[in-house]
């Protein structure tokens, strides 16, 4: 048998020891103990885990460890997927166009960027109802494209007003000579 099999397998038989139970990795800042040269503590993203459990009110919050994420495979594979896509794209997040709900419906199916919404399939996105949001995503990203052209006119501009600024300063101590 396959590696790849007696994971699966192995995975499949602890679904039933997690039924009631919900995880959440994510990363969290939290102090090193550590003291930078300014002055200021340092900090540190940690992968965390959220766990509740089904008619509980706690939350166990806590570092994630090896164990969590062989439990929680699913989940975690969910938490790297989120974080590949956010480093590579916008986060849904950030498109003012989306409920709460729909961003949390987007990554129970394994979108989290504004640009992987924008790819979905015209199908796909009719049967979650985010057919308009993708239209919205598309034209966001279109819009996107022509700011690089502005704001790389900005950082020139920019870049010539620190010469300007450079020049008029040395105008000032020629003067003085």
């Amino acid at each position: 048998m396959s590696v790849e099999f007696l994971n699966f397998e192995n995975m499949a038989t602890n679904q039933n020891i997690n039924n009631g139970v919900f995880a959440r990795f994510y990363d969290k800042t939290v102090k090193t103990g550590n003291i930078k040269k300014n002055g200021l503590p340092e900090f540190e993203n940690r992968l965390y885990v959220e766990i509740k459990v089904r008619d509980q009110r706690d939350v166990f919050d806590q570092p994630a460890n090896q164990e969590h994420i062989r439990r929680f495979a699913i989940e975690y594979s969910r938490y790297l997927n989120e974080k590949k896509q956010k480093k590579e794209g916008t986060p849904l997040e950030m498109f003012a166009f989306l409920s709460p709900n729909q961003i949390e419906s987007c990554a129970l199916r394994g979108i989290f960027s504004v640009e992987k919404l924008a790819q979905m399939q015209n199908e796909e996105a009719r049967s979650l109802g985010l057919k308009e949001e993708k239209d919205l995503a598309i034209q966001f990203l279109k819009t996107a494209k022509n700011n690089k052209v502005i704001f790389d006119f900005f950082e020139k501009e920019k870049k010539y007003q620190a010469e300007i600024n450079a020049l008029k300063e040395e105008i000032e101590r020629l003067k003085k000579i």
